[in-house]
């Protein structure tokens, strides 16, 4: 964990990485009630799945959470390389989505992605501004 400047008044960084992993159990659980309590809920909420494009306002971002909980019937997440950094109400976390989906035990895949979590604190916690997900390329023999 880092800061990336400020006072160093920020809470600690191990905050901001609740938060985001309050983001993953709320994936998990395809629970849009948990996932509406981890955002902020505004016009300056953005997402961007992986392959999708810009969905900008809470109102798109969330129809596209219900859409995505709608078509997903199981879906696991392992996040790793983890790395959190906070500037003032500013937070930043990067991690690697490693990923398993699909419908029931015969049909399940996996992938991977790096996504970017930006968190802002308001009323005294973090609430998540934007996800940006892209999926992880694996060259063979690299």
């Amino acid at each position: 964990m880092s800061e990336l400047g400020g006072t160093g008044e920020a809470a600690p960084a191990s905050e901001l990485e609740a938060a985001n992993t309050a983001f993953y159990d709320a994936f998990e659980a395809m629970s849009l009630d948990r996932m509406e309590g981890v955002w902020a809920t505004d016009a300056d909420a953005y997402c961007v799945h992986p392959g999708g494009e810009i969905l900008r306002g809470w109102p798109r971002v969330r129809r596209a959470w219900a859409a995505v909980f709608a078509s997903t019937s199981y879906i696991q997440f392992i996040v790793t390389n983890v790395e959190a950094a906070e500037h003032g109400d500013v937070g930043v976390v990067s991690c690697v989505e490693n990923v398993l989906a699909g419908e029931g035990a015969d049909h399940l895949h996996g992938g991977t992605a790096v996504a970017t979590n930006v968190f802002v604190r308001r009323d005294g916690r973090w609430r998540m501004l934007a996800h940006h997900a892209s999926p992880m390329l694996r060259v063979e023999g690299a």
